[in-house]
């Protein structure tokens, strides 16, 4: 709203030849260009994304392919040990802008790997990594926070991975640091507890977009 009001007031002020309003206006729309990209960060996050929906751009975007079998053992080995990690395993939509903020890498993955970047008080522990065509692109990821849980008792871990989903379409492992519990997040929604013995068939069913596998009774989903 303040935008388009300084905006009509550059206008105004040229149609009315006042051109002391008309000269600081002038001055200012530059800046407003930035302050409108600052604002809408998170929508044109999201038209972006919506772009690479559409069946055309699909075309030119590599299909993720991924080996569960490495992610998986140190998902149940991190929530045996009650250790707090986010893995996000990427599909059609780019994280692009979140990998050049974090500590970038490029590695095979590998459940020690993976055990090892979680451990507590080291440099990467904290934040997500990121996973893109079974390669491990960076570490100590900041996500961005769902709205959504007001009143949950989730910590910062659980929220991040639920405002990832919100965003993208890509799938979000947790393990939680004070239960052990895993969950995973996609499309808009949160599945929890998982059992480790489903967690791999769960995943590979969001990866493939097929329908959830049945949950357990104990299972719950927190839906946006």
């Amino acid at each position: 709203m303040g935008v388009a009001i300084i905006w009509s007031l550059g206008s105004v002020a040229e149609y009315m030849e006042l051109e002391l309003l008309d000269w600081i206006i002038t001055n200012i729309r530059p800046a407003l260009v930035f302050a409108i990209i600052v604002l809408l960060q998170p929508e044109l996050r999201r038209i972006t994304g919506d772009l690479t929906r559409i069946r055309l751009f699909n075309l030119f975007l590599m299909k993720p392919v991924y080996d569960l079998e490495p992610i998986v053992d140190a998902v149940k080995s991190m929530a045996a040990t009650k250790t707090g990690s986010i893995i996000v395993l990427t599909k059609e939509i780019s994280l692009k802008p979140i990998v050049e903020d974090s500590i970038q890498l490029d590695s095979i993955v590998t459940s020690p790997l993976l055990r090892t970047i979680f451990v507590k008080n080291t440099p990467l522990h904290d934040g997500a990594v990121i996973i893109e065509q079974n390669r491990i692109v960076s570490a100590a990821s900041y996500l961005p926070m769902t709205n959504n849980m007001d009143g949950s008792t989730f910590g910062a871990r659980h929220r991040s991975a639920l405002g990832l989903a919100e965003e993208t379409d890509a799938v979000v492992i947790v393990t939680s640091e004070e239960t052990g519990e895993i969950s995973v997040c996609y499309n808009n929604e949160m599945v929890h507890p998982v059992k480790p013995t489903e967690l791999k068939s769960l995943v590979n069913s969001f990866l493939l977009e097929k329908k959830p596998v049945k949950k357990s009774d104990s299972s719950e989903v927190n839906k946006s």
